[in-house]
């Protein structure tokens, strides 16, 4: 995307086929490098242009495509790279937030411009202004994207195990009923790029925290699974809710992951365009 001699966004294509996750549709994306690495999520954009959804990835530079402002060191380019970020997205703004696996979430409105802190750390963020682009940083935990197109309200949230087993997509659907009306009915979610339930491998407590049974030892979690089944206990139809083909340990190398003894992270967006 190129206007008014603003940087390029990464030209990818997506489409959608059946997941291993059952009933659930599928993300696959593939991506070229032009300008910011950056897939998006053109299956909500053909459906609603007003919606910008995406993350960024490691690119093909030779020095990634870091976003890493937390953590020992951080990222000396992080602050540039986030800045070109929301040029290339044409927003006024992105905001995000020290995470700490845990379930506080942001609301935004009538937001600053630039890039911008929130005050005191948290995993998620939801607003319903245009120009203000969410943002959460992974590399391995699943971005979760929201979506209520009748209210013209998004969140967007930060899913490690901690997190979900604590309830933060179920605080996400009912704070966005309180704050913008949303009927978990009409809302729309999306679980992007995470560590599969393949690569993911953790011990019983993990699980028993998740509510599963727990194995013996240690066994691969299915973060995704575990998120579309509380999305659907939300209300949310199993029709609306989408899972990413990517697995940031498993797949081509173009995503950091954690257990794959990555430092740097990238960054998942989600906003209402100008």
């Amino acid at each position: 995307m190129v206007a008014g001699g603003r940087v390029s966004l990464a030209a990818r294509s997506i489409h959608r086929t059946r997941s291993t996750h059952p009933g659930l549709d599928r993300m696959t994306e593939k991506i070229a490098d032009e300008g910011v690495p950056l897939y998006e999520v053109t299956d909500w954009a053909d459906r609603f242009p007003w919606v910008f959804a995406g993350i960024t990835h490691a690119g093909s530079s030779p020095d990634p495509f870091d976003l890493r402002l937390f953590g020992d060191p951080p990222s000396p380019q992080a602050p540039e790279r986030w800045k070109s970020l929301l040029r290339a997205s044409a927003f006024e703004t992105i905001v995000y937030a020290r995470q700490i696996h845990e379930t506080r979430i942001v609301v935004h409105d009538d937001v600053g411009k630039g890039v911008r802190e929130a005050q005191g750390a948290a995993d998620g963020h939801t607003t319903a202004d245009s120009g203000v682009l969410l943002a959460v940083t992974v590399a391995d935990c699943v971005p979760i994207y929201l979506l209520d197109a009748d209210a013209r309200a998004v969140a967007l949230l930060h899913g490690g195990w901690r997190g979900i087993a604590a309830g933060l997509l179920l605080r996400a659907t009912t704070l966005l009923g309180v704050r913008w009306g949303t009927d978990p009915g009409r809302l729309l979610v999306h679980m992007g790029p995470a560590i599969c339930g393949e690569c993911y491998e953790v011990g019983p407590e993990v699980f028993e925290a998740l509510g599963m049974e727990g194995p013996p030892r240690a066994a691969p979690v299915d973060l995704r699974g575990a998120l579309a089944e509380r999305a659907r206990a939300a209300g949310v139809p199993q029709e609306s809710i989408t899972v990413s083909g990517l697995c940031t340990l498993c797949g081509d190398g173009n995503l950091f992951s954690h257990r794959g003894g990555r430092s740097e992270r990238q960054v998942a967006v989600l906003g209402i365009r100008p």
